[in-house]
């Protein structure tokens, strides 16, 4: 339209001038410019100047064409319409001038430029003076000009009217900005081209933002299409209008094509898992009401039936009145996660259910019950394989309940040679069963047990199938790699900790043995650090030492200090010498040790050994054992030794004096071996006792029985004995023995004995006297023959009173009363006397 005007205020003039002079006079270009669609402050002032123009150009076109004489008359209306002309020019003119953003050139018909106004300079660079009679070419690029740009800009115009471009320009200083332009014809009186109008706007800013909007949204694209992570939505909360890429549409189970024309929200609700599905709803209803944000993360299920974990992001946006019109916002699939978790979860759960479990029995239960509950098998378990039949016998399974248990032997072949052959390589992963079986035979296999889809795992010694661990699943799925690997972690993970829990319940099996070996032995430890001096004892060790449990050590207060003095110096000099590293490290000593809390003096058994690393002690470890009983019972077995070999000389001393005696006052040789005997017999007796005793005391009830029991008759009514408990000294009770053998022997021959009606009372009695135990022991003969005292003194009588006498420390009397012989005994008795030394003591 402004290009339209100019050219009539052209035309005008021209036509003014050839009527005011006769002729033509050169066409007078106004500098201007294509305001690109640009709106003026003032269209309607445009307009009315249009207006006014085509009604100036009527009246001089019929000005023209009148008479000369009409002409004069019209002098004084041309002049009015010269001055109104003018005044139009000018307002042409400033607003030509008021276009400061569009760069306005006009070049003649050659391309030399005739007009640059001042909004040229600006986005161009060169003032008016530097581009006047310069070719149009020279703001175009160099190889825009090699390629005759300018020219076919200036042909297209005159051919269409105009020529619209959007490219690359040239500034003074080189540097290049885009520019968005038209260029166009103008024309002369006649309506000939008469030159060039070219406008520009520099839309550089225009451009790079553009750009960089493409260029940010295009990698935002290749991100999404790469990460396959993220999917986006925008929510037209007031048209419930729900647009969504591929992705997101894809992950809830709808067509991606349909998500991008746009969908209810209650569709992609619909496809939210069904344990989530209230709970997302719920949240998307606050975030609506509130005008706030959503963030949630849930499950959605595919077109596949497969479950994704999602968290999903976006804000509400709101209108004037504050109400949610819009929810824009993207999600990020965290199945990958989220599945990396759940695992992860179960990897700690099954090692807590490891270290609770009783045995190895119970952990690989829990182990099948982890892995089905984590990965979703309808059953799980493990079986031996019979190499003979390829059979496979169920030793444990977990199940979901609904999927019925296996039990008993499945022959393996049932199942086809490839599973056999792929069973041998040890893994096994049908994703559907159906597919898998050649032949209808194997498909019923599959079906009797209710399989669709499964993994099983072999192990394999020397080439043959040993265990079998299967996990089934009743429909058919793709088993990935994570998955596999994650079989494969637990089930290691539950062999190391059986393997563990049986090395752990051996070792302590040993340990216990150990133990019990070592409290039967009464075995203590000790355990010398020789780097730091650190000592560690073991309560069996302490109580050696006379120490209460738990009560700290050290090699200095408790082990040398504990040492008795006597054998302190020679144990510290062994200690010495074994920790030095050149010696065989061998410690093998015998020490008395004196308690710290008790006092009581121990003898010890002490073996160690050290430990040498680098050519240092670094350890000495070894036992302990109270051996003190041991050296006890030693020194006993030694006494009694010496004490035996002491006692055969007595007793051959003994039966020496028995000997002589007896032999030299009998009247012939039989009667002297006859006495000698019985006098054996009754020693031997005596002996007899002594022996159960350990030759320490013997009982005086057990003495006079068996003294008199070859003397007494059958009844036992002859002779009759009492008394109380009392113990006598191994040489009184053999003094004892041999004064009543002969006692009995004499009432056998002379006294009341010797008839069928005569009958002898033994009795002893204890009194205190003086604060000492006194014996009284009397031996009565009662209705025997009247008694005479012998004119001689025989050997057994001087046995009697002076063997007893001497052994007992008393007094022994025989009083031959007429009605029965008498033989009293009476002396001190003390429970620690000690025997006489002197074998002669009869």
């Amino acid at each position: 339209m402004l290009v339209r005007l100019l050219r009539k205020c052209d035309t005008i003039e021209r036509k003014r001038n050839r009527w005011r002079f006769g002729g033509d006079l050169p066409s007078r270009r106004f500098p201007v410019r294509r305001l690109g669609g640009m709106a003026f402050a003032d269209e309607d002032r445009v307009a009315a100047l249009l207006a006014e123009n085509e009604e100036l150009r009527r009246r001089l076109d019929e000005r023209e064409s009148g008479v000369q004489p009409e002409l004069d008359s019209a002098r004084d209306e041309i002049a009015a319409l010269k001055r109104t002309l003018h005044g139009t020019e000018a307002r042409y003119r400033l607003i030509v001038e008021s276009a400061v953003d569009h760069a306005m050139i006009v070049a003649d018909l050659d391309g030399l430029i005739s007009t640059w106004n001042d909004a040229a300079e600006r986005v161009l660079g060169w003032t008016e003076a530097d581009m006047i009679g310069q070719p149009i070419a020279r703001i175009f690029t160099p190889e825009d000009v090699e390629a005759g740009v300018p020219a076919k800009e200036m042909r297209l115009s005159l051919d269409r009217g105009k020529a619209q471009d959007n490219r690359w320009h040239l500034r003074s200083d080189g540097t290049r900005f885009f520019a968005s332009g038209e260029m166009m014809p103008l024309l002369g009186d006649d309506d000939t081209p008469a030159g060039f109008l070219k406008i520009l706007r520099d839309k550089t800013r225009e451009v790079a933002e553009r750009e960089e909007l493409e260029a940010s949204r295009e990698r935002l694209r290749l991100a999404l299409e790469a990460s396959d992570l993220v999917g986006t939505w925008d929510w037209d909360i007031v048209g419930d209008v729900v647009y969504a890429d591929s992705r997101f549409t894809r992950l809830f189970g709808l067509d991606p094509e349909q998500g991008e024309r746009g969908l209810q929200v209650s569709d992609f609700i619909a496809g939210i898992h069904h344990e989530d599905r209230e709970r997302v709803s719920a949240a998307i209803t606050v975030a609506v009401e509130e005008c706030g944000s959503f963030a949630q993360e849930y499950r959605t299920v595919d077109l596949n039936g497969d479950s994704h974990w999602i968290f999903a992001r976006g804000r509400c946006f709101t209108d004037a009145q504050g109400r949610a019109v819009r929810l824009p916002g993207a999600i990020v699939d965290r199945t990958v996660e989220r599945t990396r978790e759940i695992r992860q979860a179960a990897l700690l759960r099954l090692s807590d259910e490891l270290a609770r479990s009783e045995g190895a029995g119970s952990a690989t239960l829990k182990a099948l019950q982890i892995l089905g509950e984590t990965l979703g098998a309808c059953r799980v378990g493990y079986a031996t394989v019979d190499s003979q039949d390829m059979s496979a016998r169920i030793l444990g399974e977990w199940n979901d309940r609904r999927t019925p248990p296996l039990s008993g032997r499945y022959p393996l072949a049932h199942y086809g040679q490839q599973f056999l052959d792929e069973l041998h390589s040890g893994i096994v992963v049908i994703e559907d069963t159906a597919d898998y079986s050649l032949v209808p035979e194997q498909a019923a296999a599959w079906a009797a047990i209710q399989v669709r889809s499964l993994v099983n795992l072999a192990v394999i010694e020397n080439q043959t199938v040993k265990v079998l661990l299967y996990l089934h699943s009743g429909t058919p799925r793709r088993w990935l790699e994570e998955e596999i690997a994650f079989i494969r972690e637990v089930l290691n993970r539950a062999w190391a900790f059986s393997q563990r829990r049986r090395a752990e319940q051996s070792l302590i099996e040993t340990e216990t043995r150990l133990r019990l070996a070592q409290e039967a032995a009464q075995i203590g430890t000790f355990d010398y650090d020789a780097r730091t001096g650190a000592l560690v004892w073991d309560d069996r060790c302490r109580t050696i030492f006379g120490l209460s449990p738990g009560v700290p050590v050290t090699y200095e207060t408790s082990f040398l200090d504990g040492l008795h003095p006597d054998d302190r110096e020679r144990v510290a000099a062994t200690v010495e010498r074994v920790l030095d590293p050149g010696s065989n490290g061998i410690f093998d000593v015998v020490y008395r040790t004196i308690g710290h809390e008790d006092g009581v003096v121990r003898h010890v058994k002490a073996n160690g050994q050290t430990i040498v690393e680098g050519g240092a002690t670094t350890r000495f470890v070894g036992a302990v054992r109270d051996v003190t009983d041991e050296k006890e019972a030693e020194e006993r077995q030694l006494l009694l030794t010496r004490e035996l070999q002491h006692r055969v000389k007595n007793t051959l001393a003994m039966v020496n004096a028995l000997a002589n005696q007896t032999l030299r006052r009998a009247a012939n040789v039989q009667d002297g071996l006859a006495a000698f005997s019985a006098r054996l017999i009754a020693l031997g007796h005596a002996h007899d006792i002594l022996t159960q005793t350990s030759w320490t005391s013997a009982p005086i009830a057990a003495i006079v029985d068996n003294s008199l029991k070859t003397h007494s008759a059958e009844d036992n009514t002859r002779i009759v004995a009492s008394g109380p408990d009392l113990r006598l000294t191994a040489r009184q009770s053999l003094a004892l023995a041999l004064g009543l053998h002969e006692l009995a022997t004499n009432a056998i021959k002379y006294g009341s004995l010797s008839n069928d009606t005569g009958r002898v009372a033994i009795q002893w009695e204890l009194a205190h006297q003086a604060g000492q135990k006194h014996l009284s022991f009397v031996w009565r003969e009662m209705d025997g023959p009247v008694v005479e005292t012998p004119a001689t003194r025989g050997f057994g009588s001087r046995l009697i009173e002076q063997a007893m006498a001497a052994e007992f420390g008393g007094e022994v009397t025989i009083d031959y009363k007429p009605d029965g012989l008498v033989c009293t005994i009476s002396a001190d008795i003390s429970s620690d006397m000690a025997e006489a030394d002197s074998p002669n003591a009869i």
